[in-house]
């Protein structure tokens, strides 16, 4: 059987296609029109919508625990070593000077606008697709992704593929459908041929997360990690923040530093746009307000 999205060859067998992740029978979602480029159409497409691969799912949000009495002893004398281990780090500090107080350094100032969309214009450049297992478009001034299949994401960037270094990335991002045990938000140091970047990604019930695609293969960075700072439930706007300078990292959401990470892997790359859904499709995230800055000496 050959695929009608991507013209790969696959058997009767098969769940899905192996290119696109396709299922043989699929059909367009519901009340999506289907805008995706027929096979003739790939070939000379800069974007190949079609053939975005069914992405391993990230590690789900880590999920609220009820604790026995043995479990509350021990969180207790747990507690007790945490202390005296800071009061031991607080003498260590004391001795070592202030080199060890924040050995990621200095997050460099915020500098110049270097690239902006707040997707008004349809035509500025991002991909717009409608297929069975997620879509992307613009929809009343906002960027719209959307996620139909369990164990699925979707990811965007934008036409002109340009490629930043060291800079601050700021958007908007919003949950408007689904479960909020979703997934969403940044990609930066996309290295488009390669399909190899940094997720920066928050949850719609308060959680954070890192990660790193590697070369067929996610790399957790930061476990999830629960934050006051996020704001929870539907069309909730969270404002998300990336510096990236060298091979460090600060994240933020709503002005609120949340976690610096050190990986020197991927040194420049473009800015990506990314949903996901887990057990309980469908997910669908508006983002708005991009912003790139440079970032100061």
């Amino acid at each position: 059987m050959q695929c009608p999205d991507c013209g790969a060859v696959y058997s009767k067998e098969d769940l899905f296609c192996g290119e696109c992740g396709r299922p043989p029978s699929a059909e367009t979602p519901p009340g999506e029109s289907s805008s995706s480029p027929d096979v003739a159409d790939q070939a000379t497409a800069t974007h190949k919508p079609a053939n975005r691969p069914p992405a391993p799912a990230p590690v789900a949000p880590q999920p609220k625990r009820s604790f026995s009495k043995l479990a509350l002893i021990l969180s207790g004398v747990a507690l007790i070593l945490l202390c005296l281990c800071i009061v031991g780090a607080g003498i260590l500090f004391s001795i070592v000077g202030e080199s060890v107080a924040n050995p990621i350094g200095t997050v460099p100032a915020q500098g110049d606008l270097l690239y902006e969309d707040d997707f008004r214009d349809p035509g500025s450049g991002w991909d717009t697709w409608s297929e069975v297992a997620t879509s992307g478009k613009y929809v009343d001034g906002e960027y719209r992704l959307a996620v139909y299949s369990e164990d699925y994401m979707a990811w965007s960037y934008s036409a002109d593929d340009q490629e930043f270094k060291d800079v601050a990335i700021e958007v908007d991002a919003r949950q408007v459908e689904g479960s909020l045990d979703s997934t969403f938000g940044l990609i930066v140091r996309h290295q488009i041929d390669e399909e190899r970047y940094y997720w920066f990604q928050i949850s719609g019930d308060g959680y954070y997360s890192v990660e790193k695609k590697g070369d067929d293969e996610w790399i957790l960075l930061q476990a999830w990690e629960a934050s006051d700072a996020i704001r929870q439930g539907l069309d909730a706007i969270n404002r998300i923040r990336v510096v990236c300078y060298g091979d460090r990292f600060s994240f933020y959401v709503n002005n609120t530093h949340l976690t610096d990470l050190t990986d020197g892997t991927l040194r420049a790359g473009a800015v990506g746009l990314a949903a996901g859904a887990y057990a309980e499709p469908p997910v669908v995230v508006h983002f708005d307000n991009l912003g790139v800055y440079a970032l100061e000496d």
